[in-house]
């Protein structure tokens, strides 16, 4: 499954907020606004079918996350939903790759998300809302958001989203078979990955996460959050709050990642398709042998009866 992605967005966001407008490089858009506290809403007239909508997912979303996260959200959140690809890459700074659907800023309070009209699934909608809204609880819970590793920013987001896109484990499988696990702290550089690569960040990021969860539960990662604001190295708290070196837990995920998902691509039915194809050309390739063989040992008898 090729999936689409909602990203940490941390460096500068080219992006300047007014009252009813958001200068852009060379133009000047004039957006709508819509204040639904702690959210302020810009949008043009094009995506006015959606903004309700979009709204009330945010409420939604943002009312199950605080509960679920015991986290709340500290400063209003300035959400722009961009109707075209330009826009979202003119926001963005050019710096997000094609695959991605949203970003988030922590430190400056942004979210940007493309339109539900450039979306190949709509559905997709409050599992992005859901992703995004992640990463602003989590970022502003923290001094400095940026001591997060990416591996925990994205599988928070995707945990707390649920979303099936990277759950399944397929990437995983397809690299323990071509020994292409992504080391942890490589994951960092997820927006330099091309698409393939970017879903088996995630896909790692979701599962080591949710081992954590699994082993340790969902209240020592919330400490850890907590934690984040001391000024310590996020290596140090995680060894606080765990009782464990990360590396060592890395290993022990290593291993239970081996057992869990080393045959799950077979799952996929493409990979069955061709295996079939393949193992149909075999044996295809083994009758003609045959038949050949039984031809060429027909023709010997007869050409040795003929002589006889």
């Amino acid at each position: 499954m090729i999936a689409t992605y909602a990203l940490l967005f941390l460096p500068l966001v080219i992006l300047r907020t007014g009252f009813s407008a958001v200068t852009l490089p060379g133009s000047q858009v004039e957006w709508q606004t819509i204040d639904s506290r702690p959210f302020n809403f810009y949008y043009l007239e094009t995506d006015q079918m959606y903004i309700r909508a979009v709204a009330d997912l945010f409420q939604i979303a943002y009312a199950e996350l605080a509960n679920k996260l015991t986290l709340k959200i500290r400063r209003p959140v300035d959400v722009f939903l961009c109707p075209t690809q330009d826009i979202f890459n003119q926001l963005t700074g050019n710096f997000i790759p094609d695959w991605g659907e949203g970003v988030a800023d922590p430190v400056r309070s942004v979210i940007i998300l493309k339109s539900p009209s450039l979306a190949d699934n709509q559905n997709r909608l409050p599992k992005l809302v859901r992703h995004e809204l992640t990463h602003i609880l989590i970022g502003q819970a923290v001094a400095n958001p940026q001591i997060l590793p990416k591996w925990f920013n994205e599988g928070m987001a995707i945990y707390c989203s649920a979303d099936e896109a990277f759950t399944a484990g397929e990437a995983i499988s397809k690299a323990l078979i071509s020994d292409s696990i992504i080391p942890l702290d490589e994951i960092d550089e997820v927006l330099q990955f091309h698409r393939a690569k970017a879903q088996l960040a995630y896909e790692e990021s979701f599962s080591f996460t949710l081992y954590l969860i699994e082993q340790y539960g969902l209240d020592r990662i919330v400490r850890l959050i907590q934690a984040s604001s001391s000024g310590k190295s996020f290596d140090q708290l995680f060894e606080e709050v765990f009782g464990l070196d990360i590396f060592d837990v890395e290993l022990e995920w290593y291993d239970h990642i081996a057992k869990k998902y080393r045959w799950r691509f077979l799952l996929n039915f493409e990979t069955y398709l061709w295996i079939f194809i393949l193992l149909l050309f075999i044996l295809v390739f083994v009758a003609i042998r045959l038949r050949n063989r039984r031809v060429m040992k027909k023709w010997e008898e007869e050409d040795h009866y003929a002589s006889s």
